[in-house]
């Protein structure tokens, strides 16, 4: 799953999705990252990121996903779903999300943009690209979807493949939105048995 689906994962702790943010730049033991604002909270967020990715890799539900595309992208399928997954997550946000989905969006961009202080600069144009194109809310957008994956396509040598992806999507939608549909309540349930052990 992509960034909308690890804020929603959040909640509405401010520390927790600093840290779910940070779960793919951060890497090695998460008690040595030290910046400057770090928390406890926020380093259970990183870890919270890293249990997501880790239990959704392994979900049933999700191997099909990936199986429906691997024919035509290979090793690339696993990042395509993510990217599927939060488009039928925003498309579905009355089933899955909490109020509406514009407004979930801006408190996210609100906790990024006001500490950003507390985030290393690197993240810095991530936050306000994130925030400026309004991916979170984009992502219920099919045309904005395709624009995304094109844009991987052409950033990364080794992505270079999935600029057409958006047409397994579309093709493939219903039974996508029902792998997702399969896969979400166990992430949730999955998180919260995590935040309720952690520190």
């Amino acid at each position: 799953m992509n960034y909308l689906a690890h804020f929603l994962l959040s909640g509405d702790d401010e520390d927790l999705r600093l840290g779910n943010l940070l779960g793919d730049v951060v890497k090695g033991r998460v008690e040595r990252y030290d910046h400057p604002g770090t928390t406890p909270r926020m380093r259970t967020g990183i870890r919270l990121h890293r249990t997501i990715d880790s239990f959704v890799d392994r979900h049933a539900a999700v191997r099909r996903s990936k199986q429906r595309i691997a024919s035509r992208y290979g090793r690339l399928s696993g990042a395509i779903v993510d990217v599927y997954y939060d488009h039928v997550l925003a498309r579905e946000w009355h089933r899955h999300g909490k109020g509406a989905l514009p407004d979930f969006a801006d408190d996210v961009y609100r906790t990024l943009r006001g500490n950003l202080e507390r985030l290393p600069v690197a993240v810095h144009p991530l936050v306000q690209a994130m925030s400026r194109g309004d991916w979170l809310a984009g992502y219920a957008d099919l045309t904005r979807v395709a624009r995304a994956l094109r844009g991987m396509a052409q950033r990364h040598a080794v992505a270079a493949g999935i600029g057409t992806a958006s047409e397994e999507l579309e093709a493939h939608y219903d039974a996508i939105s029902a792998d997702f549909a399969e896969l979400f309540p166990d992430v949730q349930v999955h998180c919260a048995t995590f935040l309720d052990a952690a520190p």
